[in-house]
Parts: C-alpha cells; structure tokens; sequence
C-alpha cells in the first residue's frame, strides 16, 4: 500500500487521538500508513488557562504543519469541530491533500465561525457563547448524564467518553475561518452520521450541490466507537478511491 495516500485523523471537540486511534490501528493493520493526531489544548492535564489560550488559528497551522512534513500525499479526516480545521489546512497545502472525509463535520466558510452555524436559533448560539465566556473561554465537554441520548453508544463507550473528555479552547468555536478559496473545489467525502440528525444532513445537501461525494451512515455523533468496522471500510474505500486518482 506504499502508493497509497497517507491517512491522518483529526478528532473533533472534547477529544484526543485515542477517540481514532483503534481506527488507525486498524488502517495500519491493513496496511495503510495512519496517524491520529491530538490537537493544541486538547492533550490530557492541559492547565485551563493553556486550554483557553488556544485559537482556531492554531489548529489550522498545527494541521497544515503535519501535511507539510509528510512526503507524499495526504488524504485528511475529520469529524464535527475538526472539519473546521481541515477544509481549512488543505485551502492552504493545496494539492498534496488529494481527499478530505467529514464525518458530521462542520465544514467552514470564509468569515464565519462554528457557533454562527450551530444550533437551532439565534438565542441558542447567543447562550452558547455566554457559557463559553464564563467558563473562561472554555467549550466545556458534555457530562456523563447528556451522552444516554446517544442510543448507538453502547455504556462502556459512554464512560470512555466522559472519562477523557477535555474542555475545548473557546476560541476556535468562535473564531471565523479565514479560505482562500471556496471548499466546494475540495476533493471531499461527506458522512451523515444518521438520517434523523438534521444539521448534518442539511450540510451534506449544501455540499452536494457543490459536487462532494455524499455517504450516509446510521450511527450516533460517535462512529468510530458505535460503527467502527463501517468507518474504517468507508475510510479505506475513499483513501483507495482518492489514491487511485493520482495514477
């Protein structure tokens, strides 16, 4: 699988690289080269004031560095919050990322940041951001008791999740993404995590019309720990699919 692309795995809010690493780990397995990473603020016993301190900005130039420092291509993943990060890496690598895969992702646009898409209602991003605020510019991580609407977790997933959840840097929910170039000319792969979950679903079908590639798959927000062999064959179908398409 040397020809292949390279996968790298970008977790979403609250999250380290053990949210992907079974997934590398199974990549890996089957002969892919994989590589979960943990974003800035992200890392375990990270002082609250570290944690706040952290920018989107900072994400993205952390993302756009790993790309960089690889020698060949790269075919990126994201999910939800991460999403945000890397459209926005490969708008400034350019061609050596030749594939993006968003699950549930938030996916940016130049000048806005996540929360002005987030949520129901205007009152809600309002709250959203007030809660950030005071908690000191900290996206504070869902408890233990919010996680039992997830149906698809099963309850060790669900200790696992709020036993390493961190708090997320408040500031790269808040802060607008800066694109030079619209994403929809992304070479992109876009998940729906599950029919009834609306806001991906509205983002997949403003992807569409842009020319992405729309996959659906019936979990929760947490597939690699719900639907783990699905995501990896999803994974290995689109990294085969976008290597295939630098011969």
């Amino acid at each position: 699988m040397r020809s292949q692309p390279e996968v790298i795995l970008v977790p979403g809010a609250w999250s380290g690289a053990w949210a992907w690493e079974p997934t590398a780990n199974e990549l890996r397995r089957q002969g892919f080269r994989a590589d979960a990473v943990t974003l800035r603020g992200l890392e375990a016993d990270q002082p609250k004031t570290a944690i706040a301190a952290v920018r989107l900005e900072d994400h993205v130039e952390q993302v756009t560095a790993l790309v960089a420092r690889r020698p060949g291509p790269v075919v990126l993943v994201g999910h939800s919050y991460s999403s945000m990060v890397i459209a926005q890496a490969a708008d400034r690598v350019g061609q050596q990322v030749v594939g993006l895969i968003h699950f549930g992702g938030f996916v940016p646009s130049d000048g806005r940041s996540l929360l002005d898409d987030w949520g129901e209602s205007a009152s809600a991003r309002d709250r959203e951001r007030q809660d950030i605020v005071e908690a000191g510019n900290l996206w504070l991580a869902p408890e233990r008791h919010m996680l039992e609407h997830e149906s698809d977790l099963a309850h060790e997933h669900r200790n696992l999740l709020a036993g390493r959840f961190t708090p997320h840097p408040g500031h790269t929910v808040t802060d607008p993404a800066r694109l030079d170039a619209d994403i929809s000319g992304q070479p992109t792969t876009y998940v729906t995590l599950s029919p009834d979950d609306i806001s991906t679903v509205d983002r997949a079908t403003d992807a569409a019309s842009s020319g992405w590639r729309i996959e659906h798959l019936a979990s929760g927000h947490w597939p690699m720990l719900s639907r783990p062999e699905e995501v990896v064959d999803l994974i290995i179908r689109e990294v085969v699919r976008y290597g295939e398409g630098q011969r």
